[in-house]
């Protein structure tokens, strides 16, 4: 069953029994409509000043609120489906603020379209819009409204997005950009409002994806025709495939006819040295090592003097993995970066972790700042909300994807693929 599925039934029942809709003439439709106007206009105002839409529409019911609704429950004794559809209702609350409680909400503003270093990025041009012309009519119709039934209906999306993985304040965002496309429209029924709504849907969540989002050739392009060596920095928490996608990015540039030098930077785990130098024999590029437990930054900065020497066009430094709550590594990677002021900062995540991979990016965003995120295993990842997440809560995209353990296996991340993927 797809993501949709039961939210898409549910919709469907409430427009055959007319509960989300009213006629156009009515009084309801015209207040309908003066308020939608009304938001529109401050989305628009909202959006010259960098706010989200949630900053401009937060209708979601609040814990006092549920706990009101509770208390006037009727206490009839034949009022048992009204308590059954309270006590589900009550579950449902229960469960996403268990979910909200072990998701933090920090967010740091930062230039999305500027490395660390303050280069550059090249972005992928894309339009954002949420295009309704085929379902709505200028007459006729039925005008869309807001009330218990639809905001049940939003619940129940927003409960399977949570549950998918997708981090609380990614969910807002999307279930926000549906409110405000939806409630005020004048909608050509025939056509299908549970199709209609899935395409909002659809498209707040590529939104999400697509946000800051840049071109990973096109940028070492650029890079590349300025200054050599071009330098990038492989980052992440222990096992999620760092030193593997060190050696697809390597391959993948050797193969665009680039020189490619390799930096075993991850002095710490054993094998590590041996296994980045194994893959660049394979591959046909040189590794620059040293001995396990040595300077990390020195082997880096090593790298990048060699490279220079050798006139080799970029470097690929693999650091070694760690928890991102281990103040003294972290700083060690600090230190690396400080020394090498790498082009890019890429972060590895893997997309099984589900929501500790967003923990983990958040986290490593507030100590050490990345320029993008490569996520591995993506074509096992069964729920996506890492992916759905990571953008949102870092304000850095996901511009690499691993698809599989081949060297070939490191695709461009395409959103709208990753969308079809998940929700179909």
């Amino acid at each position: 069953m797809g993501l949709f599925d039961r939210f898409k039934k549910k919709t469907k029942d409430a427009v055959d029994r007319n509960e989300i809709t009213v006629k156009e003439d009515s009084e309801e439709a015209e207040k309908i409509l003066q308020e939608r106007e009304e938001l529109l206009s401050a989305i628009a105002e909202s959006k010259k000043n960098n706010h989200s839409i949630g900053d401009i529409q937060d209708e979601e019911p609040e814990a006092d609120e549920w706990d009101d609704f509770s208390e006037d429950l009727p206490t009839n004794p034949f009022s048992k489906e009204k308590d059954k559809k309270a006590r589900k209702i009550a579950q449902q609350t229960e469960k996403i603020e268990r979910i909200k409680s072990i998701q933090s909400t920090q967010s740091k503003p930062i230039d999305r379209m500027k490395t660390t270093t303050g280069r550059e990025l090249v972005p992928v041009v894309k339009e954002f819009e949420i295009d309704l012309s085929e379902a709505k009519v200028n007459k006729g119709g039925q005008i869309i409204r807001g009330g218990p039934i639809l905001d049940e209906i939003l619940f129940e999306l927003e409960e399977e997005l949570l549950q998918s993985d997708m981090g609380h304040s990614a969910v807002m965002e999307a279930i926000n950009t549906l409110k405000a496309n939806l409630i005020g429209s004048r909608i050509d029924t025939r056509i299908g409002l549970e199709s209609i709504v899935e395409k909002i849907v659809r498209k707040s969540l590529q939104n999400l994806l697509e946000a800051g989002y840049w071109d990973f050739d096109r940028t070492i392009h650029s890079f590349v025709t300025e200054d050599t060596p071009v330098s990038i920095m492989i980052v992440g928490v222990n096992g999620t495939g760092k030193t593997t996608t060190t050696a697809k990015i390597a391959h993948r540039l050797k193969e665009q006819g680039y020189s490619v030098v390799l930096a075993a930077a991850d002095t710490f785990r054993a094998g590590a040295i041996d296994q980045l130098a194994a893959h660049a024999d394979m591959i046909g590029v040189r590794c620059i090592k040293s001995q396990r437990g040595g300077d990390s930054a020195a082997v880096s900065r090593d790298a990048i003097e060699s490279a220079k020497a050798k006139g080799d066009d970029i470097v690929i430094i693999d650091t070694a993995g760690r928890m991102q709550n281990k103040t003294n590594l972290m700083e060690e990677l600090r230190k690396v970066h400080r020394i090498t002021q790498p082009h890019l900062v890429i972060f590895v995540a893997d997309a099984l972790a589900g929501n500790d991979a967003v923990t983990q990016a958040k986290e490593f965003q507030r100590i050490l700042n990345f320029d993008g995120v490569t996520l591995c295993k993506l074509d096992t990842d069964a729920k996506g909300g890492a992916a759905l997440s990571i953008a949102h809560a870092t304000g850095r995209p996901i511009v690499l994807a691993g698809v599989g353990q081949g060297y070939e296996d490191l695709k461009d991340f395409d959103p709208e693929w990753f969308l079809d993927s998940i929700l179909d």
